[in-house]
């Protein structure tokens, strides 16, 4: 592959990083702007001069900034590695050996996506939260050269040393061979038949063995394009549009609506934020629970407008033996896994999409030595989930056959809420008066909601594969390998115990917090422990061997 130049020059980065402090601090004042404009404040009555000063106090120091922190700013690709140099006042200089690069990502956040330029983010085992070397501003076409580029030095590096390896294993049984006929070894020398060590052939000028002991060494591979790419699935017009309107997110909206109510003292005229907090107290109680429906309305809304700005563009591609996932209408994010290294499946199907068949699915992957959760597919009708994991993570299969609780159970998942909503019915008649009455509607809705969990709640196990489903709002159900598996618990109480009815508990490296199935019969549970402990059965026998 001849794409990039092997001579060790030092490139700089695109010019346009030169205006990235500039949108820094654009960004961090516009909240001052912001506020000013709700203030009321007459732009009119201010001097030409003042502008000019402030737009010059702004721009001529960040573009010098930007300016001497490009001119700082380099990357040389060397035969081993990237190194990275940076830094104005304390000079940093990071190397970066292909043989530890994890992923490669060309990315476009949202500065990037305006200048029309990449970012690559080179991500290594042990590395920071975000990348261990990143390049923020290159041409796209640069960036996509650059990222195959280490794509094959990385493969070019993990044979050579692979290679080194099994050389030095197999010198060391050499050793131990010759060591033990050295006296006939000897005998064949003095008569001329052996060739010095004899186990050891050199071919060409640089005497690099090629075989040992008659076994042939491996040779690096020099492969063409190793990421080529074969796109899997993308996300149509049509899905992306069902998709905003099935989606529900309702702690997106509280933490909008905690976000507008501690800053509306500020950003609000005084006069004006008193007179709505007066209007709003004299208002009767049939309009603040008009507010319910307001507020999904809005959360729908929201969630519909975020749910096509995140998986605009939705793509998955197979680039050689990785996966990426591309998506984003503002900022287009890619993220680079190997199959190899999923250690969970969730699949989840919302409250909007459960009664027309959709789900979404989500995967855990181990990268970087830290977790990441990424999105597999946003909107895929059940019946086809099969057909997406055999494409891209085969050691996955859901099964439609669990192990539910029993019917002893059932009164243990409607009790605590039944018990909420009649409070919360008699805490709104007192407080509503017959207009709070209405609030024991909520009776039935919560124990439609128990019941719900107790048809959703079980577990299955398949082979090495445990799958465990649960119901909150949605219904999500989980699949785990059993190498994945860090521990497998089970929970109750005494009472709980004394029907047989016990919680089981998995975690994995990449959900400390786990997944559960609840309220299980005490033989289904005991089936989950002795699955799990067949691992430390094979292990333990093949340790004996």
């Amino acid at each position: 592959m001849n794409e990039m130049n092997e001579t060790s020059e030092t490139t700089r980065l695109h010019k346009s990083y030169i205006l990235f402090p500039l949108f820094s601090v654009l960004k961090s004042l516009l909240p001052f702007f912001v506020l000013l404009v709700f203030k009321g404040l007459n732009w009119s009555e201010i001097p030409w001069y003042f502008y000019a000063g402030g737009i010059a106090l702004v721009l001529l120091p960040s573009l010098l900034y930007g300016w001497l922190k490009w001119r700082k700013f380099s990357y040389t690709l060397q035969e081993d590695r990237i190194v990275l140099r940076r830094g104005m006042f304390v000079r940093e200089e990071k190397s970066i050996y292909f043989s530890r690069i994890h992923a490669v990502q060309t990315q476009q956040p949202l500065i990037q996506r305006m200048l029309r330029i990449a970012q690559l983010k080179i991500e290594t085992p042990g590395g920071n939260k975000e990348a261990d070397g990143v390049l923020p501003a290159l041409r796209v076409d640069e960036a996509k050269r650059v990222e195959r580029w280490l794509y094959q030095k990385r493969t070019e590096a993990v044979v050579k040393e692979s290679a080194v390896i099994t050389l030095e294993q197999q010198m060391e049984t050499s050793r131990v061979e010759i060591g033990t006929h050295d006296e006939y070894a000897g005998i064949k020398r003095e008569q001329g038949t052996e060739p010095g060590l004899g186990s050891v052939h050199e071919t060409g000028a640089d005497s690099r063995p090629n075989r040992v002991d008659g076994l042939e060494l491996l040779e690096p591979v020099h492969a063409e394009d190793p990421v080529q790419q074969e796109p899997l699935l993308r996300l149509s017009a049509g899905r992306l549009f069902v998709g905003a309107l099935t989606t529900m997110n309702l702690p997106l909206l509280l933490v909008f609506g905690t976000g507008i109510y501690s800053f509306a003292d500020d950003l609000l005229p005084d006069h004006f934020y008193r007179r709505l907090v007066e209007e709003a107290g004299s208002l009767p109680a049939i309009w603040w629970l008009g507010l319910i429906p307001l507020m999904f309305l809005l959360a729908w809304i929201l969630s519909a407008v975020l749910f096509t700005i995140k998986y605009a563009g939705f793509t998955v591609e197979r680039e050689g033996g990785n996966i990426s996932i591309v998506s984003g209408l503002l900022e287009r994010k890619k993220h680079v896994f190997s199959p190899t290294k999923v250690q969970a499946v969730a699949i989840r199907e919302g409250l909007l999409r459960q009664p027309f068949g959709y789900a979404e699915v989500e995967i855990y992957v181990l990268t970087s030595e830290k977790e990441k959760k990424m999105m597999l597919h946003p909107l895929l009708p059940m019946r086809e989930v099969n057909e997406l994991l055999a494409s891209i993570v085969p050691q996955y299969e859901l099964q439609t056959d669990i192990a539910q609780p029993p019917t002893r159970a059932l009164w243990l998942f409607l009790r605590w809420k039944l018990l909420i909503a009649l409070l919360v019915g008699i805490a709104g008649t007192i407080y509503f008066g017959m207009v709070g009455v209405g609030l024991f509607l909520l009776l039935p809705v919560f124990g439609m909601w128990g019941y719900a969990r107790y048809k959703d709640e079980g577990l299955n196990i398949y082979e090495k594969q445990l799958l465990i489903r649960q119901r909150q709002i949605s219904r999500l159900t989980v699949l785990m390998r059993r190498p994945h598996v860090v521990t497998v618990n089970t929970i109750a109480t005494s009472r709980q115990r004394a029907r047989s009815l016990l919680t089981v508990q998995a975690t994995l490296m990449v959900n400390r917090g786990g997944w559960r199935a609840t309220f299980l019969d005490q033989a289904h549970a005991v089936a989950v422990m002795n699955w799990m402990h067949q691992a430390s059965f094979y292990s333990k026998s093949r340790g004996k061997r």
